[in-house]
């Protein structure tokens, strides 16, 4: 009777993990190479994100770095005197258009951005402006500018370089800086008595704007193996990494090549999670909590990014449309692709899309309610600012769980 027990036991016990054998084949079999159809979804929505998201993004944002440091070499070589309006009124466009691409790249901003410290390298805030008005009144780092450009700009500090020290120089108060401020002495407090000028500024601008627009190159390359020679030669020769773990694959490569050996992604499910949580959750989490929470807050209300283009609403919504772009499959998407993380969602995990649309939709209505009510960085106690983090905190709640059913 014993054994005819044990043996009703051992049989139940190797039904139930050949029952479990197949469910793990079904998601994440380590030991089997073909694929369920839950994972050839998440399969095909990488392979839609990475070239039309990332790689879009990417090469756009680099494209426009080189535009915007043309316009400001060129001004620093025409001279102070010669400066004029239009200049700095194409710089202007240029520059928000840059910073658009930026912003809309931010829910991504794992892997190159990362690792190689891009991000805090092009986008600290906020300008150390004591710190510049001390380097931009010595005529030994002018000097070295001047003469070594991008190569010197070094003994600034980061929080003096990126994009928030071109904006200084381009922009007060919300507009263009007008010609005749530019050609004059610096106004800003901490330039008081320094006889700093446009002369000095311009020279600053463009070391910096070179440097910014190695450094998305950097990004682009480190992404797409098919980015421009050019942009390669140029990372090459600034002697920056761009490529994974030292490796030879990029990171585009490194997340299409999922589940195989030598990626740093052990399973597809793991390429989700990542884009969903790391990435779409992270930046969501960065505007509710910090871009935007630390002024409303009381916490740190000098911690206002883009204040003298007075853009902060309209890069707050360009992270967020970054999470729209990321699940709907491709830069400037207003509905999801048939094969993109939306779509895997809305098939396997039906209330997790639902969640996620709406508050997606609810978070970018309140920040367009922001945008038409005023500036950030003159309003940020608003009732309208925190109505909006609320909405923010949602979506990063909705996506965390999206992330969470995967597993």
């Amino acid at each position: 009777m014993m054994k005819k027990n044990l043996s009703f036991i051992l049989s139940a016990v190797i039904c139930a993990l050949g029952a479990m054998t197949l469910v793990s084949c079904n998601h994440d079999d380590p030991v089997t190479n073909e694929l369920s159809a839950y994972e050839k979804a998440i399969k095909a929505a990488a392979e839609k994100y990475v070239p039309n998201v990332i790689y879009s993004t990417y090469g756009k944002l680099a494209t426009a770095g080189e535009v915007l440091c043309n316009d400001i070499q060129a001004m620093n070589a025409k001279g102070i005197a010669s400066v004029t309006q239009a200049d700095i009124d194409k710089a202007c466009t240029d520059f928000l258009a840059a910073r658009a691409y930026w912003e809309a790249s931010e829910a991504f901003l794992f892997g190159a951005a990362t690792d190689f410290s891009i991000d805090p390298h092009i986008d600290s805030w906020p300008l150390d402006r004591k710190g510049l008005a001390n380097n931009l009144s010595n005529s030994k780092v002018i000097s070295a500018l001047e003469e070594d450009g991008v190569d010197a700009i070094s003994q600034l500090g980061e929080t003096a370089l990126g994009f928030h020290g071109i904006e200084f120089v381009l922009f007060r108060d919300g507009a263009n800086r007008k010609v005749a401020d530019l050609k004059g002495v610096e106004t800003a407090e901490e330039f008081a008595g320094t006889g700093v000028s446009g002369r000095e500024e311009l020279i600053y601008a463009s070391a910096v704007s070179e440097d910014l627009m190695t450094s998305l190159y950097q990004l682009n390359v480190s992404w797409n193996p098919n980015a421009p020679q050019a942009q390669k030669d140029a990372v090459e020769e600034a002697e920056l990494n761009c490529t994974v773990n030292g490796l030879e694959n990029t990171y585009g490569e490194d997340m299409l090549g999922a589940a195989a050996a030598g990626s740093t992604y052990a399973s597809w499910q793991r390429v989700a999670k990542t884009v969903l949580s790391a990435g779409c959750a992270g930046i969501t989490d960065e505007v509710a909590s910090s871009k935007m929470g630390q002024a409303h807050n009381g916490e740190d209300e000098s911690y206002i990014e883009s204040p003298y283009s007075k853009n902060s609403f309209v890069d707050f919504k360009n992270n967020i449309l970054s999470v729209q772009y990321s699940i709907y499959g491709s830069y400037e998407a207003a509905s999801a692709a048939q094969d993109s993380f939306l779509a895997f969602l809305e098939k396997y995990h039906t209330a997790e899309a639902s969640a996620v649309k709406s508050a997606l939709a609810d978070a970018l209505a309140k920040l367009e309610i922001c945008i038409k009510s005023g500036h950030f960085v003159d309003d940020y106690k608003a009732a309208y600012v925190g109505d909006a983090i609320d909405a923010i905190d949602s979506l990063t709640d909705a996506l965390e769980r999206a992330a969470a059913a995967i597993d």
